[in-house]
């Protein structure tokens, strides 16, 4: 359960609810005074139209955190991001600026008024993702992370051994894992 450092009125009263079974089976749960929030995957259906002028478009503000946002998925992940109204992006990948095309990235995100911080950070350290973590400015705080770091390996899983499973998998797991404990904190006056 994610509560926020102040409790008020109504988040005192959807976390009453949720206590008292009103979660409906929820095991993660965020309460706030504007709604109880559990995490949900949908798959969308092709062409669906989220985006700009629909109901279902997302705006965020603030900073977010994209792993591995130097590579082919993290960058359109970080472009479609400034698109929704990033402040600031957080691109983390094991080389930072000198993974190919990183710099040019950067430029490409700043020209469209975007604060963009590129840092080499192995996430599944959670050391040097807390040191990452530590340097988001206050004025615009983390809102959103985008786990897109892993190592490419194309095979079958049947074929892989143990050692190349865990190679593929301890990026994503690790730093899931990090990204969950390692400071991500909502904006102060959320609540």
């Amino acid at each position: 359960m994610d509560l926020p450092e102040v409790l008020d009125d109504r988040a005192v009263g959807r976390l009453t609810g949720v206590l008292s079974g009103g979660g409906d089976g929820e095991d993660q749960v965020a309460v706030r005074g504007s709604g109880v929030f559990v995490r949900r995957l949908v798959r969308a259906e092709a062409g669906a139209g989220v985006g700009e002028g629909t109901e279902r478009s997302w705006r965020v503000g603030g900073s977010v955190l994209v792993t591995g946002g130097t590579g082919a998925l993290g960058a359109r992940i970080a472009r479609w991001v400034a698109g929704q109204g990033a402040e600031h992006l957080v691109l983390t990948s094991r080389r930072g600026l000198d993974a190919p095309g990183a710099s040019e990235l950067r430029e490409e995100l700043e020209a469209l008024g975007v604060r963009v911080t590129v840092a080499a950070c192995d996430v599944a350290d959670r050391e040097q993702l807390a040191a990452v973590l530590d340097t988001v400015p206050e004025e615009f705080p983390l809102r959103a992370v985008f786990h897109a770091a892993g190592v490419e390996q194309a095979a079958e899983l049947a074929g892989m051994s143990l050692a190349d499973a865990a190679s593929v998998v301890s990026g994503k797991a690790a730093g899931a894992g990090g990204a969950r404990f390692g400071g991500v904190r909502p904006a102060s006056g959320e609540g």
